[in-house]
């Protein structure tokens, strides 16, 4: 092989290498949410999502709530009689994780989405730092959709 070709196969597979490792730096995660919970109830209804969370005093380590709109726009969520510190990650259609904040027990302040979204998920305060969840991750919510 002469020194020219050996040269840019060198400076290529380099290149390559660079490439992959950038990419693989900034990738999401996908993430089978099911394996995470124990238990996890799904609010689609009207009803069910005006009640969220509400009034109980204390949830298991690994429970979730997924909230299921019937549209993609931007989606805000209150404490309002809600006992327990939550976490809530705002998903889009395609399941990546757009926003997650911490939310304030018995708060009346609305917390928004900064982009459309058609879900949240939410769950005890600290969840989705215990467990490594990141806003950009991407939640497959496919299979507990299709059992609601």
């Amino acid at each position: 092989m002469s020194r020219l070709l050996q040269h840019f196969v060198q400076r290529s597979f380099k290149f390559f290498l660079y490439i992959l490792f950038v990419s693989g730096a900034n990738a999401s995660e996908v993430i089978p949410i099911e394996k995470y919970f124990s238990e996890l109830e799904i609010a689609s209804t009207y009803q069910d999502r005006r009640k969220g969370l509400m009034f109980r005093k204390e949830l298991p380590e690994d429970f979730g709530m997924i909230f299921v709109w019937d549209s993609k726009k931007i989606q805000c969520m209150w404490m309002r009689n809600t006992f327990v510190p939550l976490s809530v990650a705002y998903i889009d259609n395609l399941g990546e994780i757009i926003d997650i904040y911490d939310m304030v027990p018995l708060s009346k302040t609305s917390v928004c989405s900064k982009k459309p979204v058609l879900y949240a998920l939410e769950v005890n305060q600290g969840w989705f730092k215990k467990k490594g969840i990141n806003v950009g991750d991407i939640l497959t919510i496919d299979k507990i959709l299709q059992n609601d």
